[in-house]
């Protein structure tokens, strides 16, 4: 089969997969070759780097070099909350992070990233490309910014975070300083938490110096490579402020539009195939993780109480619905995302949730 036929019918399979396509470009080169720059919120090391550096290596193999991407990570071209300037600028064509690193660009676009007691990842992915997801946060959220969102990597689970002390009651978040970007930053607001937002890489040294009294990073996987426990030994779960968190690839609007149908296709393809694997290698690590944390670096893990829990969910249902009626964008990705969540509610506790529960009664060896 001729190389084009091939990447071509392989790249639209797996953009099929996908509610709502789109790409990007940037300056012609030689031979109508395409070279994109790409700036990253994430360091170079670890999981999100490798991450960014496979999706450009896959679009330069499946575009046959015609479209080719330059990746610069956190802190080589521009800090790591600057990506998205960089590419409204026409600096970069691209860019990658979390949705709720741009906050201060819209009122809506932290929506996208997750919600407190929302969508797990599984009914987060169902609501991207089957629920109209992508779509909806480019027409609420990228478009508006002159930009075109495709989901690259989700975190699943997160932990609850790092604590410098014991946290078990609502009066122990009063005066804490913490590090907790997007929605579940804003509700810790309203118990007198002083929340912080912070890049990944300047967490470890906020905690050494005192800065933050506490951090929310990712998992164990992220958490261990970042060193937290060298500060913090008090590690609480569930993370009810990030039940799965979408990473965002944000392309210039202009030229991703300027890209043939091909093109388009294989980021689209790219990137479909970056969230599936990132989601897996973070599931593949954890636990091993967990494990050395708990047993190599004597880290206390512990559950948030029943009653901090209560207060949160029930202070969430009422912080989040203000905040989403700053803007009609916001309302409108709020609406969406509530209305998907009835949807899969009881599904998911009947099917996984149960399954969960129920797991340990077969206690398997291997032989």
């Amino acid at each position: 089969m001729e190389r084009r036929k091939f990447i071509k019918n392989s790249a639209l399979a797996g953009a099929s997969a996908v509610a709502g396509t789109t790409a990007l470009s940037s300056p012609a080169l030689s031979q109508g070759k395409k070279q994109w720059i790409a700036v990253s919120a994430f360091g170079k090391a670890g999981l999100l780097g490798q991450a960014l550096d496979s999706f450009s290596s896959a679009v330069g193999t499946m575009s046959g070099g015609r479209l080719t991407i330059q990746n610069y990570h956190a802190g080589e071209l521009v800090a790591p909350f600057e990506a998205m300037d960089a590419v409204q600028s026409g600096t970069a064509q691209m860019g990658y992070g979390a949705p709720y690193y741009w906050t201060g660009k819209s009122d809506s676009i932290t929506f996208v990233a997750c919600m407190p007691f929302g969508l797990n990842v599984q009914e987060q992915n169902a609501w991207c490309y089957y629920g109209g997801g992508i779509d909806l946060a480019d027409k609420a959220a990228y478009n508006p910014l002159g930009l075109k969102f495709l989901p690259m990597g989700n975190t699943g689970n997160q932990m609850g975070g790092w604590y410098r002390k014991e946290v078990n009651t609502v009066a122990d978040l009063k005066g804490l300083k913490f590090r907790m970007p997007g929605l579940g930053g804003e509700i810790l607001k309203t118990f007198g938490t002083n929340v912080i937002n912070l890049p990944g890489s300047e967490v470890l040294a906020a905690l050494t110096s005192g800065a933050i009294d506490g951090t929310e990073w990712i998992g164990p996987a992220a958490d261990l490579g970042s060193g937290l426990y060298k500060v913090c030994n008090n590690y609480y779960y569930p993370g009810w402020h990030e039940p799965a968190t979408i990473l965002d690839s944000f392309y210039d609007l202009k030229e991703w539009e300027a890209l043939d149908d091909e093109l388009k296709a294989i980021v689209n393809h790219a990137a479909a195939n970056t969230n599936l694997m990132v989601l897996s290698r973070f599931q593949a690590a954890n636990n091993g993780a967990l494990q050395k944390l708990i047993n190599e670096h004597n880290v206390n893990l512990a559950p948030y109480s029943d009653e901090l829990i209560q207060a949160i969910g029930e202070r969430a249902a009422t912080v989040i619905p203000e905040l989403a009626q700053k803007s009609s964008d916001a309302t409108e990705l709020y609406n969406s995302l509530v209305s998907f969540r009835e949807t899969m509610v009881e599904w998911s506790q009947i099917s996984e949730g149960n399954f969960m529960s129920k797991r340990v009664s077969a206690s398997f060896k291997t032989i």
